[in-house]
């Protein structure tokens, strides 16, 4: 399991071991060093003291003398201006003389040994040590050192497990409070007497949860709208099949037919406008990212709508065009164009004229879609992007979503849309900008 609590704990407990080593070593040869200076003097001292003793004669040791000599921390010896062995403080235990005076390491029975000679009056004497002994006394202090550390660390482990375990204990009651909420719960989180350390991260949830309850209104709200929107076609649609049924002649039939495919037509595409709606809603999913040509996608949309345009007698076509590339996913950018170009087909009467634009100006790809239609009144210019909102006076039939597809598509895409009137004063000019990625496939061309 994977825990904060455990992994604290460890790494505490492992900080401490090692602190307590690492103390214990620095111990160890500092102390070794004091030992050494220490014992060092000692030997001089002790040469010393024997320079003013007369000569004693070799010592003939029996019994248990060596195992006593090899207990004993110092071998003192004795030699004659000879170099014939006067005194030996442990006969068995001879150690070779030192080739000078003062300080010397002699390695001797597998250990090594520190001397210290002088010579006085014709006599020379040396005290050894074995460094072993030495060592032994170093090892001892530090040993002092770790055994506490180890010897508090489960206490230590005891007492950081608790108060670790107090220390994430607004984590579980945040958790708890989760948990119990019931799924339409958006109510932000308490923020009062929180750890430091955790109120970022109630800050994030609470950011979270307005934004999901802010996108749960969004969508009862699309949910209402598209109901109510949806019921009066299909109404009609039950209406109109009726009067097919009661048709009493080929031709009221034919007539009542006619209704039924044009309602069945526009229920339709409503339901279309409804799912791209969906889709495009910024909230949805985010945006996907991929470089589209806007002057290739204009000339395809054209293309797209020609016929329909043809059948309803608009002249629809580019006007000027420059290759542009825009970080926008092509499926959502030939969305926004048809719709666009499609209530223009809508709105412009017959005779009438539709003409696109694509440009490049300040880093940005400029996108204009210009009818010679009745254009939208100054005082409703702000709410035509509204869901199913349409301009009062209105006899085209149409479902209120195009032109909120196109805000939401273009919001998504962190694009900018303004309408306006037309060059000449009459109509309907929406222009929307998207940040150019480069001047397109023509540009590299």
């Amino acid at each position: 399991m994977n825990s904060i609590r455990s992994r604290l704990l460890v790494w505490m407990l492992s900080a401490l071991a090692f602190a307590g080593i690492a103390a214990s070593g620095m111990t160890y040869f500092e102390a070794r060093e004091d030992v050494n200076d220490l014992f060092d003097y000692q030997l001089q001292q002790m040469v010393l003291s024997l320079e003013h003793r007369p000569g004693v004669a070799p010592r003939v040791s029996r019994g248990d003398a060596e195992d006593r000599a090899e207990e004993s921390d110092f071998v003192t010896e004795i030699w004659d201006r000879h170099g014939q062995l006067i005194f030996a403080s442990h006969p068995r235990m001879i150690l070779p003389r030192s080739a000078s005076q003062g300080y010397a390491m002699h390695h001797w029975r597998h250990d090594t040994w520190r001397t210290y000679e002088a010579s006085w009056r014709g006599l020379t004497i040396q005290v050894a040590q074995p460094m072993t002994a030495r060592a032994e006394m170093a090892a001892a202090m530090a040993l002092r050192v770790l055994v506490p550390v180890l010897v508090l660390l489960p206490l230590l482990g005891v007492v950081i497990w608790v108060s670790v375990g107090r220390g994430l204990r607004p984590l579980k009651e945040i958790g708890a409070a989760l948990g119990a909420r019931s799924p339409s719960a958006m109510s932000p989180l308490g923020a009062v007497n929180l750890p430091v350390e955790v109120v970022p991260m109630v800050a994030a949830v609470n950011d979270l949860l307005a934004r999901l309850s802010e996108a749960m209104e969004r969508q009862r709200q699309f949910i209402g709208d598209a109901a109510h929107e949806l019921r009066t076609p299909l109404t009609a649609i039950q209406l109109q099949l009726q009067l097919v049924e009661r048709a009493g002649s080929a031709a009221e039939r034919e007539t009542a037919l006619a209704e039924l495919r044009s309602g069945i037509g526009r229920a339709i595409h409503l339901v279309q406008q409804l799912l791209a709606l969906a889709r495009a809603e910024p909230q949805a999913a985010p945006a996907v990212s991929g470089a589209a040509s806007v002057d290739e996608m204009a000339r395809a949309v054209v293309a797209d709508y020609a016929a329909l345009a043809v059948d309803r007698g608009v002249d629809l076509g580019i006007a000027h065009i420059e290759p542009a590339m825009v970080d926008v996913d092509s499926d959502s950018l030939r969305v926004m164009l048809g719709n666009l170009v499609d209530n223009a087909i809508r709105y412009t009467p017959s005779g009438g004229r539709i003409d696109l634009s694509v440009s490049a100006a300040a880093g940005d790809a400029v996108l204009e879609v210009e009818d010679s239609g009745p254009g939208i009144c100054a005082e409703h210019l702000s709410r035509v992007f509204d869901r199913f909102y349409r301009e009062p006076g209105t006899q085209v039939p149409g479902s209120g979503l195009g032109l909120a597809i196109v805000k939401n598509i273009v919001e998504r895409h962190r694009g900018r849309i303004a309408l306006g009137v037309g060059k000449n004063g009459r109509g309907l000019r929406a222009t929307v900008r998207f940040a150019l990625v480069s001047r397109g496939s023509a540009a590299a061309g």
